[in-house]
């Protein structure tokens, strides 16, 4: 509404300057300001009744240092044409908000769409929200508001180095409780039967299999299966509680341990502190498909416990699993290991860290 406040000064201006010189021909032009503000008033406030906006992102991951493409359709039902549409967007991201205006062009009789890239220069969960449009009369003068309200999401993954990890021996054949087993190997877990094969010198005779080798007319012995337990479990902090300019460095860091772990084939488990639950969660880790799963919980649900660390409240919760290591990274970019450090990274030169300490696991 600021055009018209400006568009009555205009008058009131000529009006005055009007009566000052006694001009009728100014007094005229002031008359048909008038007119012509109150004409253009009208046709706004009809066209805003008749105009409907919706926003649109047509991937919902992308990567750090990508833009987004955002397509935001108006629908005109009425007959007539109006001007320009300008689009106020409304982006979130890390506790974080900016705005911007966006213009597109006039909008005819049915729809209309426009497209806009949007840098995303940091990793995080980004909402995107359609706040308002300022619909345009056909001079471009004058100006009314309608606000919109819709939105919508993108997660952009951080940038990943590759980092140098050593699994060992102990680690690798770490033996745990878990409900997914080895394909490959058989394991001394009774519950979960690998396969069936024949007997060999030196097979228990409490693992033969009594009725298809009554069946067979061979002694065929059961193969137990092999948990597939984590060993390592990687606990991170609230990104909220990190200051801003570290928080893409501290993403970026946990990424590539995480995904540094999961390429050197150890399975693992990343935990951090619901908002939502309020309680420690986690998600295990040994493919990229429990990857992305991690990023898209982690992004949009993590928080800051009250009272105690995340370290004790994961004990606490998962006291009846002893892994043999308990990493976290704390909000300086400090990587402990069982409680000592284990590797420290600097905001600067993340890569150059990452990629120069070898974490021994």
């Amino acid at each position: 509404m600021i055009s018209f406040l400006v568009g009555i000064a205009v008058i009131l201006l000529t009006f005055y300057i009007g009566m000052i010189y006694e001009s009728v021909a100014i007094g005229l032009l002031g008359f048909a300001e008038a007119v012509f503000l109150v004409a253009a008033l009208l046709f706004l406030l009809w066209q805003r009744r008749r105009i409907a906006a919706a926003i649109q992102i047509p991937t919902s991951v992308t990567e750090q240092g990508e833009s987004v493409t955002v397509r935001l359709g108006v629908a005109n039902r009425g007959r007539i044409p109006c001007g320009k549409i300008r689009y106020r967007i409304g982006c979130t991201a890390l506790g974080k908000m900016r705005g911007e205006w966006l213009c597109g062009s006039p909008v005819q009789p049915g729809k209309n769409r426009y497209e806009a890239r949007l840098p995303l220069p940091v990793a995080g969960n980004y909402a995107i929200e359609l706040r308002q449009i300022r619909i345009y009369d056909m001079t471009g003068l004058f100006y009314i508001g309608k606000k919109i309200g819709r939105g919508a999401s993108v997660q952009v993954l951080p940038q990943i180095e590759a980092a140098p990890v050593k699994i060992t021996e102990r680690t690798r054949h770490f033996f745990g409780d878990a409900d997914i087993y080895d394909d490959f190997r058989p394991g001394n877990d009774k519950s979960e039967l690998f396969g069936i094969r024949e007997f060999r010198d030196g097979d228990k005779i409490q693992s033969i299999h009594w009725k298809l080798s009554a069946k067979s007319d061979e002694l065929l012995v059961r193969e137990n299966s092999q948990p597939l337990a984590c060993p390592v479990v990687l606990i991170l902090s609230d990104i909220a509680k990190i200051n801003r300019k570290n928080q893409g460095a501290y993403l970026s860091v946990a990424a590539s341990i995480v995904f540094s772990i999961m390429d050197a084939g150890c399975p693992h488990f990343v935990s951090w502190y619901s908002r939502s639950e309020q309680d420690m969660v986690r998600v295990r880790v040994d493919d990229e498909e429990g990857y992305y799963l991690f990023w898209s919980l982690y992004l949009q649900d993590c928080g800051s416990p009250a009272g105690a660390t995340p370290e004790e409240l994961y004990a606490q919760k998962y006291r009846s699993d002893r892994p043999l290591h308990t990493l976290a990274l704390t909000p300086s970019l400090t990587l402990t290991r069982n409680g000592g450090p284990a590797a420290a990274y600097s905001a600067r030169d993340w890569k150059r860290d990452v990629a120069g300490m070898e974490l021994m696991l």
